[in-house]
């Protein structure tokens, strides 16, 4: 009886082996990594519905007295962490984080306006904050010439930042124009144009997207050949310190969706104009649902007491896609953001950048900066919720 147990089981460890070798030359083989990869293909296929959620904010400066009060001058080092202390939450729980850089890491000496260039610090602490994409087009790129624009592309790259806009050279741009978006499922075109820079000079062989119809309208068509599940236009457009759009950015924003963009995004007025989510539909688009934010006024700055140009706001909003169903652009909202600056003996300590919502902040805060906060919580919130389209304040 224990011989017939002891061939059984023997027969059985032969058995066992087989099947196991036999399993391992089917995963060597490739076959396998074939079946895998249909059973990818097939859960991939499989889900309902895929979400991704953004934040756009509005301009990240840097003025003079930002950078000297982000100095330690002890350890002679700058750093601009506080800055994004009460926003960095609100940040890690998105997907994707736009901000417009309207400054250049150009080197020392540094400075604010008109010539800025800030210290590398603030290309870490936009990445520790968890903004994790730039749009680079504006007139301030140009501010420390060639060698400055080009330190600046290279220090984002050096953070493992993605950018658009601008470029080292025609590689670089065939390389990031349209910045590709691939997260959740989803393949997302940003494409970002400015109106021009400052002095009207930059040098070869850089280059710098300007919004030209005949530019916008090859890249959207080229972008619409490539079957992307969304495309986001940024324009650094529009007049500074005017609170409405004029009528060339609304053409110019229609003309983008008639194009093929789902998204207009703005910046450079330095204050907030107003947002649109709406249905769109011409003769030769079908219906669409499209957003638009004219300007999202300054993230961080040093505009102080000037009116309405002291905070900006934040869009937010969720992108969703089921199978062979239209872009859904979903709970479109709004956030303030106010620059608090305190004062410690005559010395301006710290720029925060606070976010605020309908329900409402609780910051220590002296009586006059009080004052000041609620002059612009209150003029920003008469104007989007006067002006607004389909985009309300977050709750």
């Amino acid at each position: 009886m224990k011989k017939i147990i002891q061939i059984i089981l023997s027969f059985s460890i032969i058995i066992s082996f087989s099947a196991c070798n036999s399993k391992g030359q089917k995963l060597n083989s490739g076959n396998a990594g074939d079946t895998l990869k249909k059973n990818n293909s097939i859960l991939t296929d499989s889900i309902e519905k895929k979400e991704i959620s953004f934040i756009f904010i509005g301009d990240i400066m840097q003025h003079g007295l930002q950078i000297e009060s982000a100095l330690n001058s002890e350890t002679g080092k700058y750093d601009f962490s506080n800055q994004f202390k009460y926003v960095k939450s609100i940040f890690k729980n998105t997907d994707v984080v736009v901000g417009n850089l309207e400054v250049t890491f150009g080197g020392p000496p540094y400075s604010g306006y008109p010539k800025f260039s800030s210290p590398n610090s603030l290309g870490e602490a936009i990445k520790n904050a968890g903004i994790n994409y730039l749009i680079m087009s504006n007139n301030h790129v140009y501010d420390r010439d060639k060698t400055g624009f080009e330190k600046t592309i290279n220090v984002v790259d050096s953070l493992g930042l993605k950018r658009t806009g601008t470029f080292l050279d025609y590689a670089d741009k065939k390389k990031n124009n349209p910045m590709i978006i691939e997260k959740n499922g989803f393949k997302i075109a940003l494409f970002n144009y400015g109106y021009g820079v400052n002095d009207n000079f930059y040098e070869a062989p850089n280059l710098i997207n300007f919004h030209e119809k005949d530019s916008i309208k090859n890249d959207l068509i080229k972008a619409k050949s490539e079957s992307y599940d969304a495309i986001i236009v940024t324009l650094h457009w529009g007049k500074e310190y005017v609170r409405e759009p004029d009528s060339l950015q609304i053409d110019l924003a229609t003309f983008c969706f008639e194009n093929g963009a789902d998204i207009v995004i703005g910046s450079h007025s330095h204050v907030i104009n107003r947002m649109e989510h709406y249905t769109y539909k011409s003769e030769n688009v079908n219906e669409k649902e499209v957003l638009v934010a004219y300007s999202l006024g300054n993230f961080v700055s040093n505009y102080g007491n000037w009116r309405y140009c002291d905070g900006g706001t934040m869009i937010e909003f969720t992108l969703s896609k089921e199978k062979d169903k239209n872009l859904k652009i979903e709970n479109p909202e709004y956030q303030l953001i106010w620059v608090y600056r305190p004062v410690k003996s005559g010395k301006l300590l710290y720029h925060y950048v606070l976010p605020f919502n309908k329900s409402g902040n609780n910051y220590k805060m002296s009586d006059s900066d009080k004052i000041q906060l609620n002059i612009f919580l209150k003029d920003s919130r008469e104007l989007l919720d006067g002006q607004n389209i389909g985009v309300k304040e977050i709750k």
